[in-house]
């Protein structure tokens, strides 16, 4: 009796068709975000709010949303986001949304947010998922008749579709998520097999790019010489930089003690969001940090597992795209704490507080879940035939 139940956990185990280990890391980092985001946002909230558990409530109520979202959409077959209709109607609506945000006042100078209340939502988020879609279902589609290679009916198309998304988040202004969308596009134009010559046309424009919207911009400029020389301006444009290496060095190997860190203190800039791996270094040393990175290394590893078994090609390229969405936002996001890029206000999937971050990746999990899930199902058909 002492074996069987060990033996009837691992059944059911089997038994699970979607990817069990996708599933338990997203959950897994959604509650280390709640514990986190509660930790770092006590302080500010008491400040700001009159109670510390102000963004606690409000991310965990997010939280529940979305990992019930993510059930929901796991159960949806994913060919249904693959429809004609459904793909551009997802695409107007979050251009139309792009658009509207610019007209809603500003937040620390940028237009990203819609705000109806107390609600607020940054359409860019649903915009990331519509282009995801869009690029794999049109690359599967170019590449089945054999156009892939072909300029005018494959790579300009896709481009134009990129390049009006990237361009309205450019206006917000938010140059950190246009980039991230631009690499996004290059990685499944590259997977779809686009020409490497067809890419590598598009050199000049990152340098145009980086002239015109970093160059010529003030206040872009600064952040580039503050991420180079943070030391020159320690009060000014380098604090950001600055306190966020002394959070990650004041940790250590073991770090402070959960709760117990002193940066977040209103010496880091918003400790909750975008600097939050600033605070889960200092207070649980460098194997929290590493711990946190390598999970992530785990969910793309699961991602690209799911791309590689997905049953068909469109699969295969709308699992590539979702999993390097959420990847390379955790890139973006790790290196700007450790002072590798200029300062960009791009969250930490699953940890950083934020509604709309967190129910959209949540609602990509969910779509990954359910290409795993007919990825087991086909296998198991070809297995009983």
């Amino acid at each position: 009796m002492a074996n069987s139940s060990p033996s009837r956990l691992l059944d059911a185990l089997d038994e699970v068709q979607w990817d069990l280990w996708l599933a338990v890391a997203t959950i897994g980092l959604v509650l280390f975000g709640v514990v986190m985001v509660y930790s770092a946002s006590g302080g500010v909230a008491s400040e700001r709010f009159g109670s510390a558990h102000h963004f606690l409530l409000r991310q965990f109520a997010w939280a529940v949303l979305g990992l019930g979202a993510m059930v929901v959409v796991m159960r949806i077959d994913y060919h249904y986001y693959l429809r004609s209709g459904f793909i551009w109607g997802l695409l107007g609506i979050s251009l139309l949304l792009l658009v509207l945000a610019l007209f809603f006042p500003a937040r620390n100078g940028a237009h990203r947010w819609i705000s109806l209340g107390s609600l607020s939502a940054q359409p860019s988020e649903l915009a990331k998922l519509a282009l995801v879609i869009f690029l794999a279902r049109f690359l599967a589609r170019r590449e089945s008749v054999g156009e892939v290679g072909n300029f005018r009916a494959t790579f300009l198309p896709a481009g134009l579709v990129t390049g009006a998304v990237v361009g309205l988040i450019i206006m917000e202004p938010d140059l950190g998520t246009a980039a991230m969308l631009g690499l996004i596009f290059l990685a499944m134009m590259f997977a779809g097999g686009t020409p490497l010559r067809q890419l590598l046309a598009l050199v000049p424009l990152p340098l145009l790019a980086f002239y015109f919207f970093v160059y010529r911009v003030p206040w872009r400029w600064e952040r580039i010489t503050a991420f180079l020389h943070p030391e020159r301006d320690p009060q000014g444009s380098g604090f950001q930089v600055l306190q966020s290496l002394i959070a990650i060095g004041s940790g250590g190997v073991s770090g402070v003690g959960l709760a117990e860190g002193k940066q977040k203190l209103f010496y880091l800039p918003e400790p909750h969001a975008d600097f939050i791996f600033a605070v889960v270094a200092e207070e649980l040393g460098l194997i929290g940090a590493v711990t946190l990175v390598l999970i992530f290394g785990f969910f793309l590893w699961r991602g690209l597992k799911v791309s590689q078994l997905a049953p068909d090609r469109e699969g295969q390229l709308l699992a590539l795209g979702l999993t390097s969405l959420i990847i390379a936002q955790a890139f973006f996001n790790i290196s700007v704490v450790l002072s590798l890029m200029p300062t960009k206000g791009i969250p930490l999937p699953f940890v950083s507080y934020g509604g709309s971050s967190l129910l959209f990746a949540l609602v990509a999990v969910g779509v990954l879940l359910n290409i795993s899930e007919q990825r087991d199902e086909s296998r198991r058909m070809r297995e009983r035939g």
